[in-house]
This record gives structure tokens, C-alpha cells and sequence, in this order.
């Protein structure tokens, strides 16, 4: 099977194979349930996180970071003991943890104070969001912090709920126009999170394109081409009888309008 997601300006293709013969009548839906497990295998965190960036947010959008301040990491501890979180465990993994369920908690607060503020001027809030611990380079703990991606024009109502609010710092960088593709941003994001049980590496407001995959059988092992007028992005190694993935820039013609608002 040929799976294929358009997702902004960014195409990508992935092959694989489905145990038993070619579905046909009642099989079908069957078949759609192991292909959708075989991409479970096939797709990562960091590939969705790329599509959903590419899907919803243009060049000038915002990567935005939250830190904490000595005062709002005391604040953050406080609510995380007044709540019963083993926020001051001597097992460090613990107390990982609890630190990083409380910031998510503050990070959730002031997602609803900022909604509250642009709905006063009429906007609706787009974004993703994820909560980090991890030194992406080192895998070392570091303090716990926030990434973001979200529309420009909302730097303002950040500043006002989370700097304002005694938490700490609100940093943002612009999306660049000369890059198409925003794997990049979802390879740094998903770099800093660290694998917690039964936890979402990282989530989004719902208001957000979610792209859908388009399926087709495939009739041979052939390598996957690039459509005319796309620009490979990326390929893994081509083995005949194993997976294949590429990734590619859209020919004009066939991407979708830009994301809005």
C-alpha cells in the first residue's frame, strides 16, 4: 500500500506492506485497520508534529518559548504540593515527573488566559504545544520549559499571561520564509521531550487542519518517485521488500491555499 499525505506546501509518500492478499469486499475494512497499524510503525511523533506545522502555520508565524523565573518555578512547586504531586521526591525520576504534571498544568492555564484575551479582539487561537525537561542535545535534565508554535499577532497576549503573570520569560523567533518544510522545527521540539508513560509528546488547540492520508494499492515494489514539478525533501534508503519513505515539496500547482487566521 501507497500512503500519501499533502500537508501545506510539503508532500509524502510512504510504502509498505499489509500481510495477506489484496483487500477486496468485507476484507477491506479489516486491511484499513493493520494499514493504519503499519503506520503507527512508520510515522513517528516528530513526522506528525511536522505535517500538523505544515499544515497550519506560514512564514512570520511564531516558534515562542516559556521559561520559568525563580519566582514561577516556586510558584509552579507550590501548586504541585498544595495538589499532592511528589514535586520535592528524592527519587529524581519522580520528581521529574510531578515537576513537568504541574508545568503542563500552568501551561494549560495560560493557554486559556491568552484564548481569553484574543477573543476580545476577535481571534481565535491556533497552536501547538509541548512541555520539556530534556536537553535535546545531551539528554540531560534541565529546568522545565514550553515550546510552542503559534499565528503571528499573539506575542502580546503571551506577555500578558505568562510574564506578566510572575511566571518568567516569553521568546519568540519568526518561521522562515526560505523553508518550506518544518520538520527542522518538529526534529526540536520533539528532541527536548522526554518519554513519559501514558503522556502526549505534544498537543494542539483542535481548531487546527489535521491532513488525512490518501491510500491506494500498490501494484509493485518500485521505488517512490517525486511528483513532476516536486522537489525531494528527503528519502530513505531504498531496499526492495522493505518500507520506503519520501518527503517532497509540492509542485505549485497541486498545494492547497495557505493557512489563515
Amino acid at each position: 500500500m501507497t500512503r500519501t499525505y499533502e500537508a501545506g506546501p510539503v508532500g509524502e509518500k510512504t510504502k509498505f506492506f499489509i500481510p495477506g492478499s489484496r483487500p477486496t469486499g468485507k476484507v477491506r475494512r479489516k486491511d484499513r485497520e493493520k494499514a493504519r497499524k503499519q503506520e503507527q510503525n512508520e510515522y513517528s511523533a516528530q513526522k506528525a508534529l511536522a505535517r500538523l506545522i505544515n499544515a497550519n502555520f506560514v512564514a512570520g508565524d511564531l516558534l515562542m518559548g516559556l521559561d520559568y523565573s525563580e519566582a514561577g518555578m516556586e510558584r509552579l512547586l507550590a501548586w504541585g504540593r498544595e495538589n499532592g504531586l511528589e514535586v520535592d521526591a528524592e527519587d529524581e525520576a519522580v520528581r521529574m515527573d510531578a515537576i513537568w504534571e504541574a508545568a503542563s498544568h500552568q501551561l494549560d492555564l495560560a493557554l486559556r488566559r491568552v484564548k481569553n484575551r484574543l477573543k476580545k479582539r476577535g481571534v481565535v487561537l491556533k497552536a501547538i504545544y509541548a512541555t520539556s525537561d530534556m536537553d535535546g542535545q545531551t539528554g540531560e535534565s534541565v529546568r522545565v520549559h514550553h515550546h510552542l508554535v503559534v499565528k503571528d499577532g499573539v506575542q502580546e497576549a503571551f506577555l500578558d499571561a505568562w510574564e506578566k503573570c510572575g511566571l518568567g520569560g516569553v521568546s519568540w523567533t519568526p518561521l522562515w520564509k526560505e523553508q518550506d518544510d518544518r520538520t527542522p522545527i518538529a526534529e526540536y521540539i520533539i528532541r527536548q521531550v522526554r518519554r513519559i508513560p501514558d503522556a502526549k509528546k505534544y498537543r494542539s488547540t483542535r481548531n487546527l487542519e489535521r491532513p488525512q492520508p490518501k491510500d491506494r494499492i500498490a501494484l509493485s515494489d518500485a521505488e517512490l518517485r517525486v511528483p513532476v514539478g516536486g522537489k525531494l525533501l528527503f528519502r530513505q534508503e531504498y531496499k526492495p521488500g522493505r518500507p520506503q519513505y519520501i518527503r517532497y515539496t509540492l509542485p505549485a500547482k497541486g498545494r492547497g491555499s495557505p493557512p489563515v487566521g
